[in-house]
């Protein structure tokens, strides 16, 4: 089976991965219609990766974080910056990853 792959965000963010093949989009203009949008990715059965900017998880609040509660394994949300390369003061997805492996993530630079 193969998984799709979706993207929600600003246009910019949307259509640059939407030229990079993502085919299954939405612009985030009015909450109520990327919660909906939001809602219907989630239910998909051959969803495999959600990319969702951290703007518009901002943007969608607490309704945003009671949908991640109630969803399966799939799709795997992953929050992005945007094209301006906004990220919060604390990224939850950061904290989700420390407290399940125990230990500070960071990134090696360089050969090794």
């Amino acid at each position: 089976m193969s998984y799709k792959i979706a993207v929600i965000g600003d246009a910019d963010t949307v259509t640059g991965f939407a030229l990079a093949g993502v085919r299954h989009t939405h612009i985030h203009v009015s909450k109520e219609e990327t919660l909906s949008k939001l809602k219907s990715f989630l239910m998909e059965k051959d969803m495999g990766l959600l990319l969702i900017t951290h703007r518009t998880i901002d943007d969608l609040g607490e309704e945003f974080k009671l949908l991640m509660r109630a969803k399966g394994v799939l799709p795997v949300v992953l929050a992005i910056p945007d094209k301006t390369g906004y990220v919060p003061a604390v990224d939850e997805l950061y904290e989700l990853i420390k407290r399940a492996v125990g230990a500070r993530v960071t990134e090696k630079v360089g050969g090794g």
